[in-house]
């Protein structure tokens, strides 16, 4: 994949694209991070990553610095970065700010949602009951979610917040395993969380949120 980077045109570099176009490999770099290609403990040059995506080494300092920020990488100044290891202690940390997060923007989606949303989100939860045995699966789906939902909270605080960490959770928690007992939580709490919805209930919808991230 290939970025152009404004730095290397003719026309005058701007505030606005030198933005984007760090966000295009903080992004781009995140998801390999998230999807094994970039295995824990590897080491990558910010020099040879912008060889390859054809920008300056600018933009992937910055991104660097932002994975950095949320966990992913480890830099070390003049000589390289190292994606970082996930430990128990990196799991249970995601892992609570995760369910807490989650029902923040439960809370704060809940009096927003039209008739629409409340379909399109019903169809999204009964995914996370359907990939219940599968916890990778069953983690996007509970993103895909939650997701959704940051997206009609009205709050792009909260917003902001979730899309930074985002990928630092989906790899915390991609195979984090789901115990019989969260198990049934989870399946009990699901159409909780819906019919809370559909009820306009940000109480009830919060807790049935946390049941469903085996959060208290």
């Amino acid at each position: 994949m290939v970025f152009v980077d404004e730095e290397q045109q003719a026309a005058p570099t701007t505030v606005t694209s030198k933005r984007l176009l760090a966000e295009g490999v903080f992004h781009l770099v995140g998801e390999r991070i998230v999807t094994g290609e970039f295995a824990p403990g590897s080491r990558i040059r910010d020099s040879e990553l912008a060889r390859e995506l054809a920008v300056s080494r600018t933009p992937v300092r910055e991104a660097l610095q932002r994975l950095e920020r949320i966990g992913l990488v480890v830099m070390y100044p003049n000589r390289y970065t190292e994606i970082s290891r996930i430990t128990p202690e990196s799991i249970r940390i995601a892992h609570d700010f995760a369910g807490l997060q989650a029902g923040i923007i439960v809370r704060l989606a809940c009096p927003r949602l039209t008739a629409d949303d409340l379909d399109a989100v019903s169809a999204l939860i009964t995914r996370i009951t359907e990939t219940v045995d599968d916890p990778a699966a069953c983690s996007r789906a509970r993103r895909d979610t939650i997701g959704y939902l940051a997206a009609r909270s009205g709050n792009t605080l909260q917003q902001a917040l979730v899309d930074e960490a985002s990928m630092a959770l989906a790899r915390a928690l991609r195979g984090l395993e789901i115990t019989p007992a969260h198990r049934a939580r989870l399946i009990a709490a699901c159409p909780e969380l819906e019919r809370a919805l559909r009820a306009g209930d940000a109480d009830a919808a919060e807790q049935a949120c946390r049941a469903i991230y085996d959060v208290a």
